[in-house]
């Protein structure tokens, strides 16, 4: 944006669209973590769960973070859509669905490299651009929900603390209940399932008038089949013929 223009002032929102934003930021942060966590878990039976194999997924998942709010500024400083970051996580949602299909053959290709340099190839093919489309939430909706200076500390606050909270939830649930009980393909699954359903309401909502609720439906559909596909292929790794492609102390 040049310096002589000014970002127009967001168009005033429903107190019911609003909470919705904050719930969908809820969402997208307890998502990020899960994605975080259970990213290390499904390359895990292909790659290992060696220090290469956290430090690979931690390391994408921040510059996933860093470029995600970089992008999440500069769209929102070009026009005031909600629709463009719905969109967003519209994509990420798909895009996990399909990882879990894509999972096995990505870490198995990526196993033609060293382990510290195909962990980190296969958490960038599989989890980057997910996570950056889920992180330039934050920057959207702080802009979205800033109709004024004097406000803006409160908003920033009570949206990263929602957020925070979110990736609270996701952490317990994924810790605690989701790795225990579900398949990693299912809870994958399940968390790109969600995101869609978050950004279906949306569109069926507040946007019928600027999206087609087809092409939403139809990006849905796409979703739930490429994660079903996935799932339902994912079976136990039997005990034969194993490849030992790293073994360190």
């Amino acid at each position: 944006m040049k310096p002589n223009q000014t970002a127009p002032a967001p168009a005033a929102l429903s107190p019911k669209l609003r909470q919705y934003l904050y719930f969908t930021a809820a969402m997208t942060g307890g998502a990020i973590m899960i994605v975080e966590i259970l990213g290390a878990k499904m390359l895990a039976p292909y790659v290992g769960t060696s220090h290469f194999v956290w430090t690979a997924q931690i390391a994408v998942t921040l510059m996933a973070l860093a470029a995600g709010y970089y992008a999440g500024g500069k769209l929102v400083d070009r026009e005031l859509r909600l629709g463009r970051i719905y969109w967003a996580i519209l994509g990420a949602a798909v895009y996990l669905g399909l990882s879990v299909l894509m999972v096995k053959p990505v870490a198995n290709f990526c196993l033609n490299f060293d382990l510290e340099i195909g962990s980190l190839l296969s958490s960038v093919f599989l989890f980057f651009a997910p996570l950056a489309l889920l992180a330039m939430v934050g920057p959207f909706f702080v802009r979205m929900l800033t109709d004024s200076v004097l406000n803006m500390g409160a908003n920033v606050g009570r949206l990263i603390a929602v957020s925070t909270l979110g990736s609270f939830v996701g952490t317990i649930l994924i810790g605690y209940v989701l790795i225990p009980f579900f398949p990693n393909s299912i809870t994958m699954y399940l968390t790109s399932c969600a995101l869609m359903a978050v950004t279906a309401g949306y569109f069926l909502g507040w946007g019928r008038k600027s999206t087609p609720p087809a092409a939403v439906m139809g990006a849905v559909v796409v979703g739930v089949l490429l994660g079903g596909l996935g799932a339902a292929q994912d079976r136990p790794i039997n005990n034969k013929p194993w490849i030992e492609a790293c073994r360190a102390n």
